[in-house]
């Protein structure tokens, strides 16, 4: 007997090979998808937290003072009476600040910090539904 009669036919071997690969290929989009969607998770997650800190520490400085300036540095409000430091959001620019002086609106415009898009460009505010992780202060 020959030893090539002991492997099947090539039309057998094709749709075992292709069917392989397609799963692999889908496991591999799966697991990018998901760290993807999961890194912007985090980003969200530390953006509402730092949002939390900010406007706990604005809240006490309304207490101490009275009022909130309409519009003002952060940093130079809170630091270093409030906070040792004024976290940056994920992409290392401050957050915004603006005040009616009595409500506090802080803000980040994502990752390309331009108003308006989705995933890591979307923006964030305060006051835009997002619950406030856990271990973060609670909200004014």
């Amino acid at each position: 007997m020959n030893a090539s009669s002991d492997e099947p036919p090539p039309s057998r071997r094709s749709p075992v090979l292709f069917v392989g690969l397609v799963f692999g290929l889908g496991l591999v989009v799966a697991v990018l998808v998901g760290a993807l969607s999961g890194s912007k998770a985090v980003h969200a997650d530390r953006i509402h937290q730092d949002l939390a800190l900010l406007e706990e520490a604005l809240g006490r400085y309304r207490a101490d003072k009275g009022t909130l300036p309409e519009d003002a540095d952060v940093e130079e409000l809170l630091v270093p009476a409030y906070l040792p430091s004024v976290p940056l959001d994920p992409w290392g620019r401050p957050y915004r600040y603006t005040s009616n002086g009595e409500e506090v609106f802080l803000s980040t415009f994502g990752k390309s910090g331009d108003r308006g898009g989705s995933g890591e460009e979307q923006d964030h505010t305060n006051h835009d539904g997002h619950a406030v992780p856990k271990g973060a202060p609670e909200r004014m």
